[in-house]
């Protein structure tokens, strides 16, 4: 039986960063509640008016499935532009898209350039 095959996609790649800082103690925690440090998460979207948030896809530290979420941009370090080959997870950013704007084909390379470009700017603010 053949399986479709899909097309690989550009996209924003980051990790989540292994040591984070959280509550009025200061305590250092290893990753998010979602995400295990280190974990590598696919970065789809953006609050750019905000400039602090984006929407990530990643596999969940203790169901090991996809899920995807908004998440702080202070969370994420090693930002950059990767191929992404797994059917899931481009699926899942169609789906974001679709869901959105009515058109999964309005994720490009471009947009994906675009929330590198954009985000590391906003280390800044």
């Amino acid at each position: 039986m053949d399986t479709p095959s899909i097309s690989p996609i550009w996209c924003a790649v980051a990790n989540i960063k292994k040591e984070i800082v959280s509550g009025e103690e200061h305590q250092i925690k290893n990753g998010t509640k979602h995400f295990r440090g280190g974990a590598i998460i696919y970065v789809i979207d953006a609050y750019w008016g905000m400039c602090n948030s984006v929407t990530v896809i990643g596999h969940h530290r203790k169901t090991g499935r996809f899920i995807t979420i908004d998440l702080n941009h202070s969370r994420l370090e090693k930002l950059r532009l990767d191929l992404v080959y797994s059917p899931t997870v481009i699926s899942l950013i169609y789906r974001h898209f679709d869901s959105k704007w009515g058109d999964k084909l309005c994720y490009s390379e471009d947009y994906a350039k675009k929330i590198v470009e954009g985000v590391s700017l906003w280390e800044d603010y």
